[in-house]
């Protein structure tokens, strides 16, 4: 393939200009601003039902998966072959296919996640939506081979697990959809939990000259999730926890360096999920810096994280970063202490926790301990991964140790859900 060979990625392609015809939105479930307020807004109504029908074509093209329902008679499985290697060729558009068969485009079916963009260091750019939807009854996928070279059915877990040992490659648009589809149950919860809403600006919070807290709106690629992202350092300068992939959000952290007369020396993430590590990785490629995690942090990501075990210091910036193993939200969650600051960087071990998520099962044994290893360290300011700073660090532990029901024997109960 010409662009990104041999990476294991979900069917998709670019808008064409008939996806957005008169002919094709007259066929859409779904009209144009509906489009528009179901993928946060950032897009103009003609561009979102674009998006939608793009997706709805893409996938009947690649993948042999047609999202459609008939007006009158059900076409004639022929009839639908023709109707594909039409759209395949490009001698038809969606929307001449779905009104000579009388097709409705199904694009309710069609649950809106996150959005992608290209880095700027890679050749060719994309600007990507990704959308889930459920797989028809009885519908068998058949790929197109001038498309696609191999295929495979997986789970979240197992693509993620085969990515880890090598046997399949992906990028992080893919790994991070994977995450944040693992521990769905329906497509209701994926539509009432994940769904992208308004972004709002980037903001910076001074919390003190070498610590600067910035709240970055795009979370794990989904619009209006924001997340924490902390500049430590005075010059050389580490960024923990970039979770909003978007160039904005990366040229934003450039911007607030060069202001304070420093540079970007290494990324570090507490823990990661796509919230806190969606941007960790082109922001390190993009400087060429190194990142930093928790032991096995990882593992669910295409990225080389150099692993920290507990008590190992970040080797790079100019404000001491000490790696404090604090599972319980997830096996490789660590914290980051700056003493110097008297503050630790908590990630999701207290606080509100992402807007837009779907958790999986926590360790509530593990939690705790955890809770009582930050306790220990009397720092001055706890700093969460999501929300504001709380006033009294004592309170703030406090609270999060009643958000979690207490453990009780056996390993079930220690599996709680946050």
């Amino acid at each position: 393939m010409v662009f990104a060979p041999d990476l294991h990625v979900f069917p998709g392609g670019a808008v064409d200009e008939g996806d957005a015809a008169p002919d094709a939105v007259a066929r859409s479930v779904v009209d144009p601003a509906a489009a528009a307020r179901a993928l946060g807004g950032d897009l103009t109504p003609h561009q979102a039902i674009g998006a939608h029908v793009a997706a709805i074509r893409e996938l009947w093209e690649e993948a042999g998966v047609a999202l459609v329902r008939p007006r009158g008679l059900a076409a004639q499985a022929p009839a639908m072959r023709d109707a594909r290697s039409a759209l395949q060729a490009g001698t038809a558009t969606i929307g001449e296919v779905a009104g000579k068969l009388d097709l409705e485009l199904r694009t309710d079916l069609l649950v809106p996640l996150s959005r992608w963009v290209t880095p700027p260091f890679v050749g060719r750019r994309f600007d990507a939506r990704f959308f889930v939807a459920e797989l028809p009854p009885a519908t068998e996928p058949s790929f197109a081979p001038d498309e696609v070279v191999a295929y495979r059915w997986a789970s979240p877990r197992a693509a993620l697990d085969a990515m880890a040992a090598g046997e399949i490659d992906l990028w992080v648009p893919t790994s991070a959809t994977l995450q944040q589809l693992e521990h769905a149950r329906s497509i209701g919860e994926i539509r009432g939990q994940l769904a992208p809403g308004p972004s709002g600006p980037i903001r910076f919070d001074e919390i003190e000259p070498a610590l600067v807290r910035a709240v970055l709106p795009g979370a794990g690629g989904i619009g209006g999730q924001h997340v924490n992202a902390y500049v430590v350092g005075r010059h050389e300068l580490v960024v923990v926890d970039p979770g909003d992939p978007s160039e904005a959000a990366a040229d934003a952290l450039l911007t607030l360096a060069a202001s304070r007369g420093g540079r970007i020396a290494a990324v570090a993430i507490t823990h990661a999920d796509p919230d806190h590590a969606a941007g960790a990785e082109a922001l390190a490629l993009r400087l060429a810096v190194p990142l930093y995690g928790g032991t096995r942090s990882g593992h669910d990501l295409p990225a080389h994280v150099r692993e920290l075990a507990d008590g190992d210091p970040v080797p790079v910036g100019d404000v001491a970063l000490v790696a404090l193993a604090t599972p319980g939200p997830r096996p490789d969650h660590t914290a980051f202490v700056a003493a110097e600051l008297g503050a630790v960087l908590v990630g999701d071990l207290v606080g509100p926790g992402p807007s837009r998520s779907i958790p999986g099962p926590a360790d509530g044994r593990a939690w705790l301990a955890s809770l009582e290893r930050v306790e220990a360290l009397a720092a001055r300011r706890l700093l969460p991964g999501h929300g504001e700073p709380p006033a009294d660090p004592t309170t703030a532990l406090d609270t999060q140790r009643r958000r979690l029901p207490p453990p009780q024997s056996g390993n079930a109960a220690d599996r709680l859900r946050r």
